[in-house]
């Protein structure tokens, strides 16, 4: 009952914000979402002023913007490509990547609940040029009320750039490219290690933090405890009985679970480490797409990155090796762990692939594209599950606790 109260203040507090931007926007005081409106020069203009990242030289001066036809995939966002011209000394790239919010009034409710853009706004504009790791370069970024936007580099313009895409995710990339994104990680993650609790917040605030939030939490919990059903519902072959039963049983523990997972020395995590997240970066590995960072113990990105994007047959075969290859890369990079406690916290952090992605399938209206790409990830993860057995570390978890 607690939940249910709590999740429906959120709730009325997300309708809050809609209506509170649509009051805005009669007033001119709400950011503009609307592709067309932000595709005309005098807007992009305000945008480019209000959200630079670093100070302008001089006032931008877009005088032309033209929406390139790129088909850019995503669940909750517009992502737009624009080309440019310019008067005077070009400030910008002939073209740029644009993400805004979606149309849709139920997206921008609960992005806006979850607060994911507003984290996205501030990790790019405060947290990812201090990273070891590419990322896009930010131009411009802010958040209002509900929406956002970001101003990025065109990374399809930069010739030593790969990306890669639902089917790439659906067939899996080639172990050596696993390898690189595990190194990708290993930097990441030895980067910030072992930070006091001031220093973290000083970077990424607690506030932003999905699990650990005082608002975010509630949100959080519930949404991980009711999608079961709904999952479930739309997949009844995909979750067998012992792991719904562990799904419950984790749920009914949330507490101490979270204790666990955010215990020890903790590193900035990208949280959602998915293949589709990571670009191919010359020699390197860049990463996008930061709505879920947090702070956590490393591995947990290296389990959803592994169980996410690769097929269950190539995990099975190469899992451990993998997870023993990422330890070697964190001692290389100056922040070592011990193997097995890594193993067992692999095992464990299985339950977030799970979670996540049960949330995603419950929850979820995607296209058709999405969802076969969902309902696949979903297999994926119930069989990690079965193959590390995480009822089994549950059971040893509880009755240890």
């Amino acid at each position: 009952m607690t939940d249910s109260i709590r999740m429906a203040l959120a709730a009325a507090a997300g309708a809050g914000g809609l209506m509170a931007d649509r009051l805005g926007d009669l007033a001119g005081s709400s950011l503009p979402y609307l592709p067309d409106t932000v595709c005309r020069p005098e807007v992009f203009n305000n945008l480019l002023r209000e959200g630079a990242v670093r100070p302008w030289p001089r006032p931008p001066a877009i005088t032309k913007v033209h929406r390139q036809d790129v088909a850019s995939v995503s669940s909750n966002c517009h992502n737009l490509v624009l080309s440019l011209e310019q008067a005077g000394p070009a400030l910008l790239p002939d073209s740029v990547f644009v993400k805004l919010p979606m149309e849709s009034m139920l997206t921008r409710w609960f992005m806006g609940i979850i607060r994911s853009w507003r984290l996205e706004s501030h990790f790019f504009r405060h947290v990812a040029a201090e990273l070891p790791i590419r990322t896009p370069a930010t131009y411009a970024t802010a958040w209002r009320g509900s929406r956002f936007y970001l101003v990025q580099e065109n990374l399809h313009q930069d010739s030593s750039v790969s990306l890669f895409t639902n089917p790439d995710m659906a067939e899996g990339p080639p172990l050596e490219v696993v390898r690189r994104c595990i190194d990708t990680f290993a930097r990441l993650h030895t980067c910030h290690y072992g930070l006091d609790a001031r220093s973290r917040e000083a970077i990424l605030p607690l506030t932003y933090h999905p699990f650990l939030s005082p608002d975010l939490a509630p949100v959080s919990r519930s949404l991980n405890r009711f999608a079961l059903g709904p999952a479930m519902k739309k997949q009844p072959a995909a979750i067998p009985a012992h792991i719904a039963a562990a799904y419950r049983q984790s749920m009914a523990h949330w507490n101490k679970l979270l204790q666990h997972w955010f215990s020890g020395p903790l590193s900035l995590l990208h949280g959602d480490s998915h293949l589709g997240n990571f670009f191919v970066s010359g020699d390197g590995m860049g990463m996008l797409d930061w709505q879920a960072a947090h702070w956590g113990k490393g591995i947990r990105d290296v389990q959803y990155f592994l169980i996410d994007s690769l097929p269950q047959s190539v995990l099975a075969a190469n899992e451990r090796d993998l997870v023993s290859y990422y330890v070697e890369r964190r001692a290389y990079h100056g922040a070592p762990l011990d193997e097995e406690q890594t193993w067992q916290d692999y095992r464990c952090f299985t339950f977030h692939t799970l979670f996540t992605i049960t949330v995603a399938v419950g929850f979820g209206a995607l296209n058709e594209e999405q969802d076969a790409l969902m309902a696949r990830i979903l297999r994926r993860a119930v069989a990690a599950c079965d193959r590390v057995d995480y009822p089994g570390w549950l059971a040893d978890f509880l009755r240890a606790a």
